[in-house]
């Protein structure tokens, strides 16, 4: 079995583990112990055969339709990400380049970032490298001028450095976001990536635990919880704006509302 077939089989088996009859508006009967769905329930829901599926699972099924994937996308009620993971994992597969160093950033997008002076923000690749950043996002998050070009990566930050333990209040979900991050920014991808060998001999079982979660994530919105070392506790949302072009660069700006105690805070904040 290819790794990309195995990673489809594995994503769907976890997918379906995470159902229930219920939520899918099936019956649950009273000698029922399996947690999740079976294959046959999941075939069922997807329009397609129970052999079919197995199939899939089994990793002997190399090319499903596009309307295949989307209908199993709908059956095991995946969200937009999982629905482009989904696709991806079967797509022809994209070299990858470990070797090749982060992408250069945007001119344009360095204007912008020396232009928010109130609000941390910062540009990021797919693999999480950060490529550049503001004041503001150094005084926020930490200095990562001051660190070496290749420990400038959200994911190292989250799972190796002990101090984001203490900045995010929700270290673990943080750290786990990030490598769902990751899982959705290799889909399709072949070879070997360094940054994966690296956290997971580095990262511990969070790292571990997290990628074999097979959970998959693009940019978004949300809130982020910090306990700040000089400024103590700080909510804050950020937001995800994906740049044009093939490298998927992601701008993350955070804001906080007018009128808060954070609003205040940043636009005080010596420049």
């Amino acid at each position: 079995m290819t790794a990309r077939l195995t990673e489809l089989a594995r994503f769907l088996r976890t997918r379906r583990a995470r159902l229930t009859p219920e939520c899918v508006g099936l019956p649950r009967t009273p000698s029922r112990r399996l947690a999740g769905l079976r294959r046959a329930e999941v075939a069922t829901l997807a329009g397609i055969s129970p052999e079919y599926y197995t199939r899939l699972e089994q990793g002997r099924q190399r090319h499903p339709s596009p309307e295949v994937l989307d209908a199993l996308a709908t059956a095991l009620r995946l969200d937009a990400d999982g629905r482009s993971h989904l696709h991806r994992l079967t797509a022809r597969p994209a070299p990858a380049a470990p070797s090749a160093p982060p992408p250069a950033a945007p001119e344009a997008a360095l204007d912008l970032l020396r232009a928010l002076t109130v609000w941390p923000a910062y540009l990021v690749s797919p693999m999480r490298a950060v490529l550049a950043w503001n004041d503001a996002a150094a005084w926020l998050l930490t200095d990562f001028g001051a660190l070496p070009p290749h420990r400038r990566n959200l994911a190292w930050f989250a799972l190796c450095d002990p101090r984001a333990r203490e900045l995010y209040t929700d270290w673990e979900a943080v750290a786990r976001g990030n490598v769902h991050r990751l899982r959705n920014a290799l889909a399709g991808r072949t070879g070997e990536e360094p940054l994966l060998a690296e956290l997971a001999a580095h990262g511990g079982e969070l790292f571990t635990d997290a990628w074999n979660e097979h959970e998959v994530r693009g940019p978004n919105t949300g809130h982020k919880r910090l306990n700040h070392p000089e400024a103590g506790p700080l909510t804050l949302a950020y937001t995800g704006y994906l740049l044009p072009g093939p490298e998927r660069l992601e701008l993350v700006v955070m804001t906080a509302p007018e009128g808060s105690a954070e609003h205040a805070l940043l636009h005080r904040r010596p420049a």
